[in-house]
């Protein structure tokens, strides 16, 4: 039994047998529930597993059995043991902190079962058995992968591709949105080509998911974390990632590789940078014999981007062509082909500006610049950094049309309307959109960050920029490019924004420069220029040795 006493006012008596039976009753309740949605009537009738979530599975099967066993030999145990563990906590720890309570609470002892401790022990051993199993059955099928010979089918590279696999990172939104431009191209370009497009991190289960998408987009939303993150991106743009690193991926991303060995495509299309290393890995390991390429979603190519081999890098601008190079010798300027980064096709066919305007409903009034303030999840002064960015823009004397974009954010929306607003603006807000080229062909101006994707954007429709809250590293890196060309304004510090708006707009003939700027810059058919070159499949496969 377990006995826990206060002095002489306080006695509870359990008996111990109790702990182990709730204990069983709990793990076999929660094995039942998550064992029933994966047991299925097939088709051919009987009973079918579906195999998913094996390691919570694992982990109560194993305490329905430690615990089954602590309830049988429950009178064993307590024969060949002292049944209790005794101690005070005022004798236990640091005196100090009970000297101020009165002495029955320097006096309370706890009595614990030593049948309650075995079933904690299981509960805890349970939990750590599953996690040391998940992790060595890893290590063993990556052995198994670097020792086999398994390749998947070949095809003939000198024709087009048939099937083509299509692989982003959700790390951000940029790399999403340029794998369903390429999809969205594909389809309406060349609709007989089998095209699936699919997140590499869903493949790698929570634990990698948390540390490489969460923690990272956690880290980036604060200022601490940003700059750590930033630390970070320029300390690895040296060179890339060892062998080390790439089998640990490896290890999480075993799911990843046993989809393309079913899937067999033809070509894969990399916009992040994980998936093109896990394949040019197996490659020169000789356990993959598959094309692929890779469409850098940033202005900059980081060196983790620099994988060989790869048959064709598709880059934003030409400072990337000698990023890549740099950082992998292996790689031929002839390989790296400007494009521009893709937009979904809508942006290579946008109406006017003037027409944008009317489907929109905006005034356009001659003399009234059209600014567009794209909401993000950025933070500034307790609050979310899109009301500074407002209210400086409301601030400005030269007369505005204001355009907000709060997405699907619909109190952000009804807090935002509750500004009051200068006679001289206007102002209109808007939620989610599927038109956002045309919004942006309307807009003279956009106060964005410089994300990879939202930067093409922005150049293909020729609009100019006022940038805020880049992260440090590769937003930093396109913000520079941005200024260089004489695209773009940045904004250190929000307070300050409604003056530098204001020197953009009451200066027609600098802001039409940064604009022409930005067309040229862009290309907004960067997704059809991609696209049509994997689908003439008129590039040769580089064969690697073993030892290469």
């Amino acid at each position: 039994m377990a006995i826990l006493s206060l002095g002489s006012t306080f006695h509870v008596e359990l008996r111990s047998i109790l702990f182990t039976v709730f204990a069983l009753l709990y793990s076999l309740y929660y094995l039942l529930k998550n064992l029933r949605p994966r047991v299925k009537i097939s088709s051919l009738g009987g009973l079918s597993y579906a195999r998913e979530q094996h390691r919570v599975l694992a982990n109560w099967a194993l305490r329905v059995v430690l615990h089954s066993a602590i309830y049988v030999y429950n009178d064993q145990l307590k024969t060949n043991s002292i049944d209790t563990i005794s101690f005070i906590p005022a004798s236990s720890f640091s005196a100090a902190i009970f000297d101020h309570f009165p002495e029955a609470v320097q006096t309370f002892t706890v009595t614990c079962p030593k049948i309650l401790a075995a079933n904690l022990a299981a509960m805890i051993l349970a939990n750590c058995l599953v996690w040391v199993g998940k992790y060595v059955l890893l290590v063993i099928k990556v052995c198994s992968y670097v020792f086999s010979v398994r390749k998947a089918g070949a095809p003939t590279f000198s024709d087009p591709p048939q099937r083509v696999l299509i692989v982003h990172g959700s790390v951000g939104a940029g790399h999403k949105r340029a794998a369903q431009a390429l999809s969205d191209t594909f389809q309406q370009r060349y609709p007989e080509i089998v095209v699936e497009v699919v997140d590499i991190v869903d493949f790698a289960g929570p634990f990698f998911s948390t540390v490489y998408k969460t923690g990272y987009l956690s880290l980036s939303e604060k200022t601490w974390g940003s700059h750590l993150v930033g630390y970070f991106f320029d300390a690895g743009n040296t060179e890339r990632p060892g062998w080390a690193k790439r089998l640990v991926q490896e290890a999480f991303l075993l799911d990843f590789i046993n989809y393309i060995y079913k899937f067999k495509p033809d070509v894969i299309v990399n916009t992040h940078f994980l998936s093109t290393e896990i394949v040019a890995g197996l490659r020169r390991r000789q356990l993959l014999k598959i094309l692929q390429v890779t469409v850098v979603t940033d202005y900059d190519a980081h060196a983790y981007w620099a994988n060989f081999p790869n048959e064709k890098f598709f880059v934003g601008q030409e400072g990337a062509v000698g990023n890549l190079t740099h950082v992998n010798p292996q790689i031929n300027e002839e390989d790296v082909l400007v494009t521009g980064i893709p937009c979904v096709p809508a942006f290579s066919t946008v109406p006017t500006q003037k027409q944008c305007i009317k489907n929109l409903g905006l005034l356009g009034e001659k003399g009234r610049p059209i600014v567009l303030i794209c909401a993000s999840g950025a933070m500034y002064e307790g609050r979310p950094s899109v009301f500074t960015l407002y209210e400086q823009a409301l601030s400005c004397s030269s007369k505005l049309e204001i355009v907000i974009i709060t997405g699907r954010q619909k109190d952000l929306r009804s807090q935002l309307e509750q500004i009051a607003v200068p006679p001289q603006h206007q102002v209109k807000l808007e939620g989610f959109t599927k038109v956002m080229h045309e919004y942006m062909t309307a807009a003279d101006l956009i106060i964005t960050k410089p994300g990879g994707l939202t930067t093409a954007e922005s150049l293909a429709t020729g609009t100019a920029m006022l940038i805020v809250n880049p992260y440090p590293g590769q937003e930093m890196r396109n913000t520079d490019n941005l200024l260089e060309a004489g695209i773009a304004v940045k904004c250190n510090d929000l307070y300050l924004l409604g003056n530098k708006l204001q020197k953009i707009v009451e200066n027609p003939k600098r802001l039409k420069q940064m604009q022409k700027n930005s067309k040229e810059y862009g290309n907004p058919g960067a997704c059809f220029d991609i696209v049509d070159y994997i689908a003439d499949g008129e590039f040769g496969y580089i064969d690697v040795s073993k030892d290469a």
